[in-house]
């Protein structure tokens, strides 16, 4: 009876544990499919207004969404682990989005796709320099196939471009936002074994705005603030669904499934830029794009095969 009754409870267990790792890939997903969008959305508005300026106003408008939820949970911080979710606030939000913006001003648009792609990279290396977490042949491999496909879409399918490719000092600007951002990433998994993901992604974003708004409003006063309506759209869709939404479906991931899987479907953010920029833009989609988001796609499922243990033989 005992050993059936264990039995019964290694199965729920199991179920319980499939069912987490569904909805982690379905938030992740949906939080990529929006930072699509907020690629499109950036390049458009960033040259408009003031870097640091438009991160401020990005990080208000989350927090009027974030806000009313955060506050009927009732497991709230610690005052002791402020300072953490500061750190993470200042990486995440602070300097991620400051750097998004200022880069979207000055950096061509094949190189900051391919900096951009170097994310997954970046987390593991981090992950194994900083915590001695190898990453597995399944997460080299696929990093490499997916980067390849990335790399085959923002050079149009021509190795020309690749071999002329010549970076340039602002592109340094945007490597600071992919490791502040795998930082982040690292760093809120300490804070998703003591609080929900509502909590984490309210603090994180409430800290890294305050850190943004001193420099906001020194933009602003000294090089103005002209948006038109158009501009105000994009950007209540920059706050409101990416600093909001997309940041709390983004935490929900990483508690559920780690940083590592979670980096790896950053290469899908390009992806669902250019399925947007085809459907809204009205963009014409060649060979390349289909080659290439075969292989990021390919390389994504390859990299998350060993966190399917279900699919193992006996």
């Amino acid at each position: 009876m005992a050993i059936c009754q264990k039995t019964e409870e290694a199965t729920f267990s199991c179920h319980q544990s499939k069912r987490s790792r569904q909805l982690g890939y379905g938030a992740i997903l949906l939080a990529t499919f929006l930072y699509g969008g907020n690629v499109i959305a950036g390049r458009l508005v960033a040259p408009l207004v003031p870097p640091i300026a438009m991160s401020a106003v990005r990080g208000i408008l989350g927090l009027i969404i974030l806000l009313p939820f955060a506050w009927k949970e009732p497991h709230k911080p610690r005052l002791q682990d402020l300072p953490y979710l500061a750190i993470v606030g200042f990486l995440g939000i602070s300097v991620a989005y400051g750097t998004f913006a200022w880069s979207m001003q000055d950096s061509p648009a094949i190189n900051a796709a391919i900096i951009i792609a170097t994310f997954p990279a970046v987390t593991l290396v981090l992950l194994a320099l900083g915590w001695h977490e190898k990453p597995s042949c399944y997460q080299i491999i696929g990093i490499i196939i997916a980067f390849t496909g990335l790399a085959l879409v923002s050079s149009e399918g021509s190795l020309e471009r690749i071999l002329t490719l010549r970076f340039h000092a602002s592109d340094l600007i945007l490597l600071v936002n992919v490791i502040a951002v795998s930082l982040s990433n690292i760093l809120v998994q300490k804070m998703m074994q003591r609080y929900p993901a509502i909590i984490t992604s309210t603090w994180s974003l409430f800290f890294g705005t305050i850190f943004l708004l001193p420099g906001g409003l020194w933009e602003v006063f000294h090089q103005g603030w002209y948006l038109p309506w158009m501009g105000w759209l994009l950007l209540i869709y920059m706050g409101c669904i990416i600093a909001g939404l997309a940041l709390l479906l983004n935490f929900e991931a990483i508690n559920r499934l780690g940083c590592g899987p979670v980096a790896m479907f950053n290469n899908l953010t390009p992806l669902f830029a250019i399925a947007l920029a085809a459907l809204i833009l009205k963009e014409k989609l060649a060979w390349y794009h289909a080659l290439g988001i075969i292989l990021a796609l390919g390389g994504v499922l390859i990299s998350l095969w060993q966190h399917h243990p279900e699919k193992k033989t006996v």
